[in-house]
């Protein structure tokens, strides 16, 4: 299906209609479209205004971001010819080496004579990796992840990310649990982490993200200076800074030494709500954590606890506050006591 080069193609499909004039299935256009955006971010320059547009397209339809990732699965397991055409006995074949992904180069520029789709497909093996890639940790474990630039993300135990870096932003997803990041500078990428309804966004520092019970988070700045944001308002902090983001908006805490040692497994809560402390203690054990009741729930509790020992943490909360603590069928559950 050629119609005289990529851009040629890209920019007829795009319009709904091909070189013949003939109306594209809507599947044809959400291919073509995802074919230009690959195409447009294999170049050595981006323009950040670009950068929106494709954050745009991508936020639009969840047909676009399956195409965008079929494409990508398609190239990296060896189903696309130079052709464009899918290998039925790819599977077969061993991967790649560095030597043909080299060679590529060349096929680039044939594949390109054979329309957006296959152009796009080529062009995959020379771009940064911009679908989301996901880690995550068990209970009781920590992970260390490398990212490309040179930063780092320390993962919290029974905690997940999504990381994906474009041309024009880094973006990482908590979608669980506690992470500590150590950002190198780029000034033309900022470096968002997103956790819930926040976005913490920097350049270069160090800092820690805490999800904590029904929404809340916690912040913590050891380098550096990072923004705050909520659709409520946001917050500048500076190392040693800290804050805790609720449905009231994000208030300025103290920043205690645990804040800044998150990963020895110590917590201080200031006057907060049991959930929080449990959620802090799921991070270390498989075992099911189950609060009973509203009223414990919400109990305000105060004190340092080393939540990487939750038998020894909730055998403290027992004993210092009028709560009771039953196992059954394999489950922890915390209960106002009679």
């Amino acid at each position: 299906m050629s119609c005289g080069g990529f851009q040629i193609c890209a920019k007829r499909w795009m319009t709904g209609k091909n070189s013949k004039d003939r109306l594209v299935t809507p599947s044809e256009k959400v291919r073509t479209e995802a074919a230009f955006w690959v195409e447009r971010m294999s170049r050595p320059a981006f323009d950040a205004r670009d950068g929106a547009a494709f954050d745009q397209w991508m936020r639009s339809d969840a047909d676009n971001r399956d195409a965008f990732a079929a494409m990508a699965a398609l190239w990296d397991n060896g189903f696309v010819e130079p052709d464009g055409r899918i290998d039925p006995v790819a599977q077969s074949r061993p991967r790649s080496t560095a030597a043909d992904q080299h060679s590529g180069r060349r096929r680039w520029v044939a594949a390109s004579r054979f329309g957006a789709t296959a152009a796009a497909l080529v062009a995959i093996a020379f771009i940064p990796a911009i679908l989301p890639r996901s880690y995550s940790s068990l209970p009781g474990q920590k992970q260390t992840i490398q990212l490309a630039d040179g930063s780092t993300v320390q993962l919290g135990g029974n905690s997940e990310v999504d990381v994906q870096y474009l041309p024009w932003r880094r973006t990482v997803r908590l979608k669980q649990g506690e992470a500590g990041f150590d950002v190198s500078r780029d000034a033309h990428r900022p470096f968002d982490v997103q956790a819930g309804q926040v976005d913490v966004v920097v350049l270069g520092t160090a800092f820690h993200v805490d999800r904590l019970a029904q929404g809340r988070v916690g912040v913590a700045v050891t380098r550096g200076a990072v923004d705050v944001r909520t659709v409520n308002g946001r917050d500048r902090l500076a190392a040693g800074q800290a804050v805790r983001v609720t449905d009231r908006g994000i208030g300025r805490v103290a920043m205690q030494v645990e804040d800044s040692q998150w990963s020895a497994g110590w917590f201080v809560a200031r006057n907060i709500p049991l959930s929080d402390l449990v959620e802090k203690l799921r991070r270390y054990t498989s075992i099911p954590i189950e609060i009973a009741d509203d009223k414990s729930e919400n109990l305000m509790i105060v004190g340092r606890f080393n939540v990487s020992d939750p038998e020894a943490a909730l055998k403290g909360i027992e004993s210092s506050y009028d709560i009771e603590i039953t196992r059954r069928s394999g489950t922890i559950y915390i209960s106002t006591s009679n």
